[in-house]
């Protein structure tokens, strides 16, 4: 049902060989440092509990083994807090975020003191999103400051944070989807995490979703969940037969219908990911809350009405042949019945909106906009009277629809680019959007949920990736854009050709690797993608300058300059696709 966006896996054997043998080197000395690698590709699972501290240990092999407990599988951290000078690890708090570093540092300071130092480090929040190396390479130096306490060492001052070696976090961890509600509560919304496999990660997921969106996506993302319907010592069990019971607190029973419906899908579609999950019951003390009519248990695979695919837009193609709109299905090319279809007007690109109800088109020379419905009145002949203009620039991007019917257009002017927004009979608003305004702007998508605008931005020797958030009200009007995000790309990558949203959280990116070479990138939302990733297709041998996509479940196509199109066979081969050449701006509607 769902899609796991990554699958970053390891060997946890080769990870406690790795720290195993961090325990055979000296115990004492002013330096100690150790590799860590991520080695090895399987999936299996091995429970692993850590010994506790070593009666006698030396000063190192006393941080040494309160790493590896941090190591524990499932993931506890009973035996870490054993290494603490506080009794039961009073006052440490690893649930603060998670580190994952390639490779660790002992340096020996005055007295008891030392620097663990972690370098090639990788960060998650509390939550488990990923917040990549916020020291930009610097890595961490944490001060460690060990005492006696009945004789034995112990550290008085933990760092705040789970640290565990790169091949432990691509062994034990993957990403997930948290599910909550575009502020108009129309469409669920992904956001990315990590967590650890197994058994754990029902409970795990539940109580991220439990903690509800970030600060910063305040006006962009919403929850049904009560924040305090938490119940202590959260468990979220499976049964044989597939049904995940989720405890909740009282606070659940006071939700209307509308908001009980929203929070069955969002607790449904972030549990329907895990293997072996098939329905959802949720409960309050025991009691199972009834998901409509007499039902206390729901299927994961309900609540499509709130995919962030958005399932219910038009999946047809539309393209430009003679500068006229025309559509793609089954049966066919044809022109459209409405002005955009029948007058000559020269169009160089063209939107659609996701009902395939309005079309709008940049004329040639790039400074008007123009906008009408896709069907004509029949046995009446389309004029330019039945075309309205709905804005005029200096040289305008292939505009982009919203779920809510506005035009999203980004105007490349003398300044840099512009981003304005046109609500159905409303004039254009103009939109501060840090990282795009005055920003020399290649492409823009926006995504089917309308959360996020991804950029792409033009630089000397290298182009970027930005992603920012889209704060909207409850009807689902425009209230600002975020900063953007730049997201990791490879090296060496050429030129950014054209962008796509793939998913719902994640992008196609075409690049050109060579002049005569093309390769289609998968990018994660949030950063988190393997730099050399890509979407396990082959080089594409040839110039493709356009990347057609969408984040519903239709195909992906690539065009070359001559106007030919190539799909996927497959998966994994591409095939020239049954499309009359010549056609220009081909797009799915949005």
């Amino acid at each position: 049902m769902r899609r796991t966006t990554l699958l970053l896996a390891a060997l946890l054997i080769a990870a406690a060989g790795a720290l195993g043998g961090c325990v055979t080197l000296p115990d004492e000395g002013p330096v100690r440092s150790v590799a860590v690698n991520d080695t090895g590709d399987g999936e299996a699972l091995v429970d692993y509990i850590p010994p506790g501290p070593e009666r006698g240990s030396g000063r190192v092999r006393l941080v040494d083994s309160f790493l590896t407990s941090m190591t524990a599988t499932p993931l506890s951290t009973r035996v870490a807090r054993e290494f603490l000078a506080a009794p039961g690890g009073r006052g440490w708090d690893p649930e603060r975020g998670t580190v994952s570093y390639g490779s660790q540092q002992l340096v020996k300071g005055p007295g008891n003191r030392f620097t663990l130092r972690l370098r090639d480090i990788v960060e998650l929040d509390a939550r488990g999103a990923w917040l990549g190396d916020p020291t930009a390479g610097r890595g961490y130096d944490y001060p460690l400051r060990l005492v006696r306490r009945a004789g034995q060492w112990r550290i008085a001052n933990p760092p705040d944070r789970l640290l565990v070696p790169r091949a432990h976090f691509t062994s034990q961890y993957q990403q997930f989807q948290l599910f909550f509600f575009d502020e108009s509560a129309r469409v669920l919304v992904p956001e990315l995490v990590f967590v650890p496999r197994g058994r754990q990660a029902p409970t795990l997921l539940v109580a991220a979703l439990l903690r509800g969106p970030e600060p910063e996506l305040r006006d962009v993302v919403r929850t049904f969940l009560p924040a305090v319907a938490t119940p202590e010592g959260l468990s979220v069990p499976v049964s044989r037969s597939g049904t995940a019971e989720v405890p909740l607190g009282r606070e659940v029973l006071d939700l209307d219908a509308g908001r009980l419906r929203r929070l069955f899908a969002q607790v449904s579609w972030t549990l329907g990911q895990l293997p072996g999950v098939e329905r959802v019951r949720i409960t309050v003390d025991g009691s199972p809350v009834s998901a409509g009519g007499s039902r206390n248990e729901v299927g994961v695979d309900e609540w499509s009405e709130f995919d962030p695919a958005v399932v219910w837009a038009a999946t047809d193609l539309y393209g430009l042949r003679g500068g006229r709109v025309v559509t793609l299905d089954s049966g066919g090319e044809e022109q459209v019945s409405g002005p955009l279809g029948g007058v000559s007007l020269g169009l160089r690109s063209v939107a659609v909106d996701l009902m395939a109800q309005r079309i709008a088109g940049v004329r040639a020379d790039g400074r008007r906009v123009v906008e009408s419905d896709r069907d004509g009145v029949p046995g009446k002949r389309p004029t330019m009277a039945d075309v309205r203009s709905v804005y005029v620039g200096t040289d305008v991007l292939r505009p982009a629809y919203d779920l809510y019917g506005q035009l999203w257009i980004v105007d490349r002017t003398a300044t840099g680019a512009r981003l304005s927004v046109i609500g159905p009979g409303a004039p254009a608003q103009t939109v501060a959007a840090p990282g795009l305004t005055g920003r020399r702007v290649g492409r823009f998508v926006l995504s089917r949920d309308g959360t996020r605008l991804a950029t792409e931005v033009r630089g000397a020797r290298r182009d970027e990736l930005l992603v920012a958030r889209v704060r909207r009200d409850p009807k689902g009007r425009v209230l600002g854009v975020g900063a953007g995000r730049r997201l990791a790309m490879p090296r060496p990558v050429g030129r950014v050709e054209d962008v796509a949203w793939s998913g719902p959280s994640a992008l196609a990116v075409l690049v050109r690797p060579t002049s005569d070479t093309s390769r289609v990138l998968a990018v994660e939302v949030d950063g988190s993608s393997d730099p050399g990733q890509d979407l396990d297709v082959d080089l594409f041998a040839g110039r493709a300058v356009q990347l057609v996509s969408s984040a519903s479940r239709v195909p992906l196509f690539v065009g070359t300059a001559d106007g030919r199109f190539f799909g996927l066979s497959q998966g994994v081969h591409w095939k020239r696709a049954p499309i009359k050449a010549g056609l220009r701006a081909l797009t799915y509607p949005g």
